[in-house]
């Protein structure tokens, strides 16, 4: 849930194998994660030339979550997986439903004991079912990761060693750099660097979640250690601890491992990319990249080419665009003007053209390559 608040297209997705062929049939007995991979392949290719065509400005990302299970009736193995992608999936590939393509989203997506199966080309090795990203729809897929744990080996010396091996049928995968969920983390307890103060508690409230979300193992610790680097910036700013901090520690007196990191001398975390100021730091740098960004599309995404490209421009090309180079007292700046039969350049400067400006004069640049992906390739005229 929290990895989903930076994606502005999530989907929970089943793939099921059919029994039409005997390579489906006995993947259906198996955990061929490999036939997965080979998914994901076709899936990034797709979402590639969806942008392409598309001309999105940002290149195509998905990330996911995979739990393999095996049915408890039949044993038949099929997989569940949460994806998150900056290009919307229902628009990638062809889907079809009792033999009819289908293109609207509610005709796609299962709801409650409502199932629809699909056939889905990107998959084409059995029939899928979308669901939308709520609490349930993932709590659905995430409680499968747990029958990858739950085996034999680890379930010795514990009450459900004896059952262990009848629910050891699972297999987990996910994307790892950076960890699910680890940019809402970052950015949230960056966001009370900005206040100056920190957390009353150690839970939080993750958007679309019931409840709060306690940390534990790893994410604990570094939640710890970057609450203890929150403090220590509070004490050398105001030169007392931050607001609630006494709070914190209170609600925490009982976890003698916790209350060691919080009243421990000051240690910073060794590595640097687990601590609140590489991530703070790095927060800062983001936030000026996409300004930066912003300001390359205004200027370089225009139906004109920006004013220093034309200043640079031979009096043949400005013709052909349509404009006059007007000189000015100073002999160093120009302005411009219409030429007869051309709409002025103001309002040509206002409106966006369809990627980069083919008469921009730094599209070879890095930066504007980023901006404008689907442009990099072509040609300036």
């Amino acid at each position: 849930m929290a990895e989903k608040t930076g994606w502005p297209h999530t989907l929970c997705i089943a793939l099921t194998y059919a029994d039409d062929t005997e390579e489906n049939r006995d993947a259906a007995r198996m955990f061929c994660y490999a036939d997965v991979r080979a998914f994901f392949a076709r899936l990034r290719a797709a979402a590639r030339r969806h942008a392409k065509s598309h001309r999105l400005n940002a290149p195509p990302v998905i990330r996911f979550l995979c739990a393999g299970e095996q049915g408890d009736r039949n044993g038949r193995c099929h997989w569940h997986l949460i994806i998150y992608s900056n290009v919307d999936l229902l628009h990638l590939g062809e889907y079809r439903h009792r033999g009819r393509v289908v293109t609207k989203r509610p005709d796609m997506m299962s709801v409650g004991k409502r199932k629809i199966r699909l056939d889905w080309s990107l998959w084409g090795r059995g029939f899928v079912t979308l669901q939308d990203p709520d609490e349930g729809a993932m709590h659905y897929v995430l409680s499968y990761c747990l029958k990858d744990q739950f085996t034999e080996e680890n379930s010795k010396g514990t009450m459900r060693y004896a059952s262990a091996e009848n629910f050891a049928t699972g297999l987990f995968r996910m994307s790892k750099r950076p960890a699910i969920g680890s940019r809402w983390f970052w950015d949230k307890l960056a966001s009370y660097a900005d206040k100056g103060a920190v957390m009353p508690e150690l839970k939080f409230r993750v958007p679309g979640l019931s409840g709060y979300w306690v940390p534990s193992g790893s994410w604990r610790k570094h939640a710890l250690w970057a609450l203890v680097a929150l403090n220590q910036r509070a004490v050398w700013t105001r030169g007392a601890p931050a607001p609630q901090w006494s709070s914190l520690i209170a609600s925490l007196a009982d976890l003698e491992a916790d209350t060691a990191i919080l009243t421990g001398p000051w240690c910073p975390e060794e590595e640097e990319e687990d601590s609140i100021d590489y991530e703070i730091e790095k927060r800062a740098r983001e936030v000026a990249g996409r300004q930066r960004e912003a300001e390359i599309a205004r200027t370089c995404g225009r139906e004109l080419p920006c004013r220093a490209c034309l200043d640079n421009h031979s009096e043949e090309t400005l013709a052909a665009l349509g404009v006059v180079r007007v000189p000015q007292e100073t002999e160093v700046e120009f302005s411009y003007r219409a030429a007869p039969g051309f709409e002025a350049p103001e309002a040509r400067w206002k409106r966006p053209g369809k990627g980069i400006n083919p008469h921009c004069l730094l599209s070879h640049l890095e930066d504007r390559k980023r901006v404008f992906p689907a442009s990099a390739g072509r040609s300036r005229s």
